[in-house]
């Protein structure tokens, strides 16, 4: 019975966390400041979606995008904790590709992260891994080879 209510608490918590993130892109060239307030709830709900199921590696990737909108905000505003934020994404895409090593998407979004974060080893490295993981245009459906 737990593992329902954790697999009801992870479905729940990820629904409304992509929720609040339309609802913020939507929001956001009219009122940033809003947009911003609702990726912040939107990373709450992605954080619990996550500690309710900890191998989930989509709920701990959307945590990271939540605190990747944060920093951007932030580097919007000049903030210096922009640079500490995009550390925390960075570190947050590493967790969610430990759960899901193959994915290169979430490899890619790494390297994002630490270049935004002034880290250019790490953004290289992981840019690396990224490509390699990454179907080439042959490989895409429905190309024909």
């Amino acid at each position: 019975m737990p593992q329902d209510s954790t697999s009801t608490d992870y479905s729940s918590h990820l629904q409304a966390g992509n929720a609040l993130v339309a609802q913020a892109q939507k929001l956001a060239t009219q009122d940033f400041a809003q947009a911003r307030s609702l990726w912040q709830a939107a990373g709450k709900e992605f954080y619990l979606a996550h500690k309710a199921d900890m191998n989930q590696a989509e709920a701990a990737f959307r945590l990271a995008q939540a605190w990747m909108a944060e920093a951007h905000a932030l580097q919007k505003e000049d903030n210096s904790n922009a640079l500490v934020m995009w550390a925390n994404a960075a570190a947050q895409c590493e967790l969610a590709f430990d759960l899901s090593p193959e994915d290169g998407r979430i490899a890619m979004t790494a390297a994002s992260c630490h270049h935004f974060a002034g880290q250019t080893d790490a953004a290289k490295a992981w840019q690396q891994i990224g490509k390699q993981l990454l179907p080439t245009p042959e490989q895409q459906p429905g190309q024909d080879a």
